[in-house]
């Protein structure tokens, strides 16, 4: 009876909570985020979309590359059955995104049981705790993988600052904006378009997203940790059965054709570096993302052949002058093939040339056959292989050495220029078999044999001598792909061998591995123009100065201000008439991009005595002073019109004011003298100044009896350069700000100084002085 009636009761609880269920649907999904337990997975996915809800019917919310590290918070089925799993990933800035993917496209770690053994090699060679989390994962699937670390003993963020220079590195323009930078020479922001470091179709990538794929924590994972392994050839371990596994699918698992490229593939939708047709994230080309045969647009999954081409020759930069000392394309001067004389034998097939070329330089086969995909496309689509090329016909580059823009030679002109050369390395290049074999030599002597033996040094050089130059490549991804590739020809059983990688650590490193990038959106944060009606700001407006000054009567009770963003994608808050307390006033103003980024420029407003008041045509131009944006003085617009008339909208303008905009009652005015002099009428004198000359002025001018009787008792008449506050012979800005933080109690002025300030000669320094000195460098 206890046990009825104990059962009777269970039911009717859970009655109640069905019922409840049904009238809210508020329960049940409540329980379900309780009861699911996050897991930490991996893209198992060249590039895979990330969509607003469960199948491929839903919006694509981002993209994310193989490797990149989700946290998945939940799964539910899509309206055909399949399983989806809700992901969380951290994007640039500390912002979370999430989405859906399918449940075939993620990797889970594999179940660790503590090894001692293990444990002491990861301590004994130096590893930090944030790189063993993932190396035991790795250990849990094949246990006699061997981890070495590599101490680069370089500072982090002074190693991505050098890889994220203008040109250094750079990333598909199509691809998302969070990917691509803005810092000077990469982005115009007059016309909010990058600018391209080979062709058009390349441009410098951003900090945040070098970040990410020079930490080689978030590429320990079975295939990306392929780009560690030394370059070495070892006749023991690198088969020609084995580089079949590695080769199969793409042109090099057939016969040359001696022009073709391999596979009768033709030559076409090659870019100017001589690679494949490119595809990405953020769009439907890119580097690095997976195909879809039909409509070339990205997938939600990896299974496409992917196209891992992208820009590997060095470049002629066309805005800065960056040294450009990387790619295959950098003029080297280190060692000639000492065997460079070797004879050239073998069939035909492409894999008898790759073993070929290995036994004779060195260089591990099945690397040179991820260079050549990485360069030449899965299908070998590069014009730089199919003998075919106007000028150049029978002439080939597999690895598109020597291949960068150059006058009005495209990247794959200039390489096959020089593969036509007689010279070392077994030039010229007039068949496929010597191209593999002499670019197999350049590569063993100028890379593996310098220290650059993994896929990751040869895209970063951060070892030797010559850091952050000599590197092979320019693509952000280059290493990862080319290590994907090179990956595939391990099978499971290969897999189970002792393999050693050598993994860069660097100094100062963040606790977590970098985020990827996953933002998209025009960039543009800046103004074009900034100006208050009525009033001139200090400095002159120019859109990369955030903070700038203005002093104003206490009878000023509001002022209008007015901004314009440089882009029209933009949006600006903070702008309108704004109210003003007594003493400081901080006014913000906020630009918001289109991909969210916000830039704040502020504006310090002063109301103190004898400040100035509402003056016509000063900063009356709603776009700002600086039409152009780039700092240049305007006097604002048409007086009779717009917010320059008479009386603007929302200001208070005390009466009294004379023609030249200074307070009522004040005894001076401002007159030009012909085009090339100006003259200041004061009530003791004229002040004038000509041509190239500085303003003079001596102490009785200055109409202070103080100054005069000081000047009298010393029996001579000083000179001193009015406006000229700093004493650096010149009357500018920089006098202007220092008045300003003079008068707001943050800086202090020498005597000599306090003559010069003294603009209007009434033996005080004041707000006054300051809007005469404005006027006087605005040209009023």
């Amino acid at each position: 009876m206890k046990k009825y009636r104990k059962a009777r009761k269970m039911a009717i609880i859970l009655a109640s909570v069905l019922v409840m269920d049904s009238y809210t649907g508020v329960i049940s999904p409540y329980i379900n985020t309780y009861a699911y337990t996050e897991k930490a997975a991996t893209v198992n996915a060249t590039s895979l979309n990330v969509r607003s809800g469960p199948g491929t019917t839903y919006s694509v919310v981002t993209k994310l590359t193989n490797g990149a590290s989700v946290t998945v918070i939940d799964e539910k089925n899509a309206s055909d059955g399949a399983l989806w799993y809700q992901i969380r990933v951290s994007g640039s800035g500390g912002q979370k995104v999430t989405g859906y993917v399918s449940k075939s496209f993620l990797r889970f770690p594999a179940s660790y049981t503590n090894d001692a053994d293990f444990e002491s090699r990861l301590t004994a060679e130096g590893f930090p705790e944030s790189y063993k989390v993932r190396l035991r994962a790795l250990h849990a699937q094949y246990p006699k993988w061997v981890f070495r670390a590599q101490h680069t003993n370089l500072d982090w963020n002074t190693a991505v600052k050098e890889e994220s220079l203008a040109g250094k590195t750079l990333v598909h323009t199509n691809s998302l904006s969070s990917w691509k930078s803005t810092i000077d020479g990469a982005y115009n922001w007059d016309t909010s378009t990058w600018i391209g470091y080979d062709g058009s179709s390349w441009v410098t990538a951003s900090a945040d997203i070098v970040k990410y794929y020079m930490d080689p924590r978030n590429f320990l994972d079975e295939t990306n940790v392929f780009q560690f392994m030394t370059h070495t050839y070892d006749s023991s371990k690198h088969t020609a059965d084995g580089l079949k596994t590695m080769v199969k699918g793409t042109f090099l698992s057939g016969e040359s054709s001696g022009g073709s490229g391999g596979n009768g593939s033709t030559p076409g939708n090659t870019d100017s570096s001589g690679g494949g047709t490119v595809i990405g994230p953020g769009a439907a080309i890119g580097p690095g993302a997976s195909v879809s045969p039909s409509t070339g647009a990205a997938q939600d999954s990896g299974s496409g052949k992917a196209s891992l081409e992208g820009p590997q020759a060095s470049i002629t930069p066309k805005n800065l002058p960056v040294l450009m000392e990387y790619g295959p394309g950098a003029s080297l001067s280190g060692p000639s093939s000492s065997n460079s004389s070797g004879t050239v034998t073998g069939s035909s097939a492409y894999v008898n040339m790759i073993m070929n070329a290995a036994a004779q330089s060195g260089v591990n086969p099945y690397v040179l056959a991820a260079m050549i995909i990485q360069e030449q496309g899965s299908s070998g689509a590069g014009k730089s292989i199919s003998g075919k090329e106007p000028g150049y016909e029978g002439y080939y580059n597999f690895f598109n050495i020597e291949a960068y823009q150059s006058g009005s030679m495209t990247a794959v002109q200039r390489g096959l220029w020089w593969a036509s050369q007689s010279g070392n390395y077994e030039r010229p290049w007039n068949s496929p078999e010597k191209s593999i074999l002499g670019g197999a030599f350049y590569y063993g002597n100028n890379y593996v044999k310098v220290g650059q033996d993994t896929f990751y040094l040869k895209k970063f050089n951060v070892q030797g001598s010559n850091l952050y130059k000599h590197q092979y490549m320019t693509n952000v991804q280059g290493a990862a792909s080319e290590g994907a590739v090179y990956s595939k020809a391990y099978n499971s059983d290969m897999k189970q061998t002792e393999l050693e990688f050598k993994i860069p650590v660097y100094n100062n490193m963040p606790d977590n591995p970098c985020s990827q990038p996953t933002g998209d959106g025009n960039p543009n944060n800046k103004l074009s123009g900034l100006s208050v009606e009525g009033f001139a700001m200090t400095p002159t407006f120019s859109r990369d100065t955030l903070e700038y000054n203005l002093i104003v009567d206490p009878g000023v009770s509001s002022i209008n201000l007015y901004a314009t963003p440089l882009s029209s994608l933009a949006s600006v808050n903070g702008t309108g008439t704004i109210t003003l307390s007594n003493g400081n006033n901080d006014i913000k103003v906020a630009v918001t991009a289109q991909n969210g980024s916000v830039r704040e420029y502020v504006l310090h407003v002063v109301r103190q005595s004898n400040g100035p008041t509402y003056s016509s045509g000063v900063g009356a131009s709603p776009g700002g002073n600086a039409s152009s944006g780039q700092g240049s003085s305007s006097s604002g617009g048409n007086p009779s019109s717009g917010p320059g008339s008479s009386s603007g909208p929302g200001v208070s303008k005390p009466s009294g004011t004379d023609n030249a905009g200074t307070p009522g009652g004040s005894n001076v005015t401002i007159a030009p003298n012909g085009s090339a002099n100006i003259s200041v009428q004061t009530s003791t004198g004229v002040i004038s100044q000509g041509p190239g000359t500085d303003i003079k002025v001596t102490e009785a001018a200055l109409g202070s009896p103080q100054q005069t009787q000081a000047s009298a008792a010393a029996g001579q008449s000083s000179a001193y350069a009015k406006g000229d506050i700093n004493g650096d012979g010149k009357i500018n800005s920089l006098d202007t700000l220092k008045l300003q933080r003079y008068l707001l109690g943050l800086e202090t002025i020498p005597e000599k100084g306090m003559l010069s300030a003294d603009f209007n000669g009434d033996g005080k320094v004041n707000s006054q002085d300051l809007l005469l000195l404005q006027k006087k460098i605005l040209g009023l």
